[in-house]
């Protein structure tokens, strides 16, 4: 600190001494310690000796509390150690009688005070600690003796004059020769993990007279054990066995030895994390399109040359998605072909996605696992065919949405009321539907999964399904030609009023919607992602039937147990595909052991080849059921997933 004047000195400190006079009266007045507004240090501040100078520094330049970052002065002396010094009469030895009047040794401090020059920033000062005992009279009367030395730990507390109102800062005084083992800690707090359990604490009220350099936690069972040197009270014990319920106890170290356990945690159970992916839906977004540069693919998709595409790392999902759910249309295919989606690095699987007649334009959902590189492939089988795919959600094992199965109920028909609509749906006039709060959908669910049909269209055209109050997305659901019915599995982020929209974009249609689920937050089921796996073909013995679905007599698939579906499945999802219907039907799939819902998940004409994805809840003996509405029809399911509890 520079040296000023004595005439400077005097005259600063009067102004100061008037103007703090007024703040302490006036002003609010600070907490010992608490949110200072400016920075104070003092060293050293253990293992003392009759005599020694502890230096204090104090730092108004990079304040916590800007609008107070001045000093105007300060005061220091030695006080009890469990004196609360909140108030300047606290600090005054003879109003409280918690800190020293008169040095406690010859030539030692018993108050210094400094004052500082504009811009008031910084002051800087020591003070000589004693040994020895205070003896003296308050102004009340009462006799105060306060002792400080080896077997009597005191304080150093600084009274800062700062704008506005004046605050303390309190520094623990340890002397040389009291040092023992500290104090014991309180019980502390643990939190269990996965094969661990975070255990936190305090430190204890006695360091002992040292500084307390270490804590070791112990558990219960088992005796193992973490060690803490620096930094927040807390350390991982390791090691635990998931399943198992443990306690934790802590102790204390310093120079002495360490001090005696505290008592015990509370117990807590460590658990693995569930191995299943939460869903995230997304706003559907176009990252595929052969017929131009999106994906950076160039032409179609030719037989016996799979193409990969990047679906990580753009498009808002993560290095860590696990599956992507893409709605996949393919048009102007050159054969009678299908498309298969399949994570890169793998063979191409004998499964379907999307089948297709010459120079069709039809879509499908698809959920496909995410391969090496971040990436899925694609393989044709016949000719050539141009793809595109929309981006409408991702699995990842961050946390977000669980999948909740219902058994499939209609909530949209615009041939009649059912929805709240009055005939076909317009170009140039999106609807909303109402989805959640209704049809056991929760108003706190974020995603739907419906099959969405349209049927009688007067235009070549196509449906879009996207969340209520957001543009509508260049993206598709459901491609139809005049007058086809065609359906589509939909997963769609629920938007505002817990609605979503539905956009066509030529002529008019009816639309129908069977809701088989939806995403929560809170409740619901993990999923687990496969590479694609044929369960069933009733063409060959392959799922045990060796026969088509005729109508009238619905047939059950065994699921769980065999494929990778684990007995504790919730629900799946596969594609299922019809080939060589008999007459223009429909096959539902739903969980064995229900009735017959009023709903559809493929739509049909006679001969026809065409899939759709289907989510259904697994019913009774680990079995879903498939019903035809009229003739017969072969059957083909292909599943890529399933959900559970963990």
């Amino acid at each position: 600190m520079a040296l000023l004047s004595r005439s400077r000195i005097m005259s600063a400190f009067i102004g100061l001494f008037l103007v703090a006079s007024v703040l302490v009266l006036a002003g609010p007045v600070r907490g010992e310690t608490a949110n200072l507004p400016v920075t104070v240090t003092a060293s050293p501040t253990t293992n003392l000796s009759d005599g020694d100078v502890v230096s204090i520094n104090i730092d108004a330049q990079s304040p916590p509390n800007a609008s107070a970052s001045q000093i105007f002065g300060a005061d220091a002396r030695v006080c009890k150690p469990n004196a609360v010094i909140d108030f300047s009469a606290d600090f005054n030895p003879t109003q409280t009688g918690n800190c020293v009047l008169n040095p406690l040794s010859a030539g030692t401090d018993a108050k210094t005070t400094v004052a500082t020059a504009p811009p008031n920033l910084t002051a800087a000062f020591s003070f000589k600690v004693g040994v020895g005992t205070d003896n003296y009279q308050t102004q009340g009367g009462d006799n105060v003796s306060i002792t400080c030395g080896p077997a009597n730990p005191c304080k150093l507390v600084v009274k800062l004059q700062v704008p506005g109102t004046v605050a303390f800062a309190s520094f623990p005084l340890t002397y040389a020769g009291a040092a023992t083992v500290p104090g014991t800690p309180a019980a502390p707090t643990a939190v269990a993990g996965n094969a661990k359990a975070t255990v936190s604490w305090t430190a204890p009220a006695s360091d002992g007279g040292a500084t307390i350099d270490g804590y070791t936690v112990t558990s219960t069972p088992g005796g193992l054990t973490c060690a803490w040197t620096t930094g927040p009270l807390t350390c991982d014990v390791n090691g635990l066995t998931n399943g198992t319920p443990y306690t934790f106890k802590v102790k204390a170290h310093n120079s002495v030895g360490f001090g005696l356990d505290s008592p015990a945690s509370g117990s807590v159970t460590p658990v693995a994390p569930p191995s299943g992916s939460y869903f995230h839906p997304l706003a559907p977004v176009r990252i595929l399109d052969s017929r131009g540069p999106t994906g950076n693919w160039n032409g179609k998709l030719a037989a016996g040359t799979p193409r990969a595409l990047q679906v990580t790392g753009a498009n808002g999902v993560p290095a860590n998605a696990d599956a992507v759910v893409v709605n996949v249309t393919v048009t102007g295919g050159s054969n009678n072909s299908f498309v298969t989606a399949y994570p890169t690095g793998g063979a191409v699987p004998n499964a379907s996605n999307v089948n297709f007649a010459v120079g069709q334009t039809i879509p499908n959902l698809v959920t496909v696992k995410v391969g090496s590189g971040g990436q899925v492939s694609f393989a044709n089988a016949v000719g050539s065919v141009d793809v595109i795919a929309d981006l409408v959600g991702y699995y990842s094992t961050t946390t977000g949405d669980k999948f909740n199965a219902l058994a499939p109920v209609r909530i949209l028909d615009s041939r009649g009321p059912n929805g709240g609509w009055n005939g076909k749906l317009a170009a140039g006039t999106p609807r909303n539907l109402q989805v959640a709060n209704a049809n056991g959908i929760p108003a706190s669910a974020d995603a739907v999964v419906m099959n969405v049909t349209v049927t009688g269209g007067s235009n070549n055209s196509f449906v879009t399904a996207y969340p209520t109050g957001t543009a509508r997305p260049n993206a598709s659901n459901v491609n139809f030609a005049v007058g086809e019915t065609i359906p589509n599995l939909a997963t769609v982020k629920i938007g505002t009023s817990g609605q979503v929209t539905f956009a066509n974009e030529v002529g008019s249609a009816h639309v129908i919607a069977d809701v088989v689920g939806y995403y929560d937050t809170s409740t619901g089921d993990l999923f687990h992602a496969l590479a694609p796996v044929r369960i069933l073909d009733s063409r060959g013995p392959n799922g045990g039937w060796n026969a088509k679905l005729a109508s009238g007599t619905p047939r059950d698939l065994q699921v769980t147990g065999a494929n990778g579906i684990p007995a504790g499945a919730g629900s799946i999802i596969a594609n299922t595909t019809v080939t060589g219907g008999t007459a223009n039907s429909f096959v539902t799939v739903y969980p064995s052991g229900s009735p017959v819902p009023n709903a559809s998940n493929v739509n049909f004409a006679v001969g026809q080849t065409i899939p759709n994805a289907t989510a259904v809840k697994i019913g009774t003996a680990g079995k879903v059921a498939f019903a035809n509405a009229v003739g017969s029809t072969d059957v083909i399911f292909d599943v890529v997933g399933y959900f559970s509890a963990s």
